[in-house]
């Protein structure tokens, strides 16, 4: 393994630390806690909506509801 491979794979799990965990570093300054926080924002809004987790618990609740209304 070459000296810029082996820089460029540290460099990028540097850069994945910062964004997973940045922000609870206290020796950071606010701003790069900030940044910590806008990036890992935007990287979570790049997913699409259909393939974030759905709640499924939360229909079959309110089909429960509905089924206890009813039947009152």
């Amino acid at each position: 393994m070459n000296p810029k491979k082996l820089l460029g794979i540290l460099f990028l799990l540097l850069v994945a630390i910062f964004i997973t965990s940045g922000d609870t570093y206290e020796f950071l300054p606010e701003p790069a806690r900030e940044a910590s926080v806008k990036s890992r924002k935007f990287i979570v809004g790049l997913w699409p909506d259909w393939l974030r987790r759905q709640d499924f618990d939360a229909e079959r609740e309110k089909e429960i509801e509905q089924l206890e209304k009813q039947g009152k």
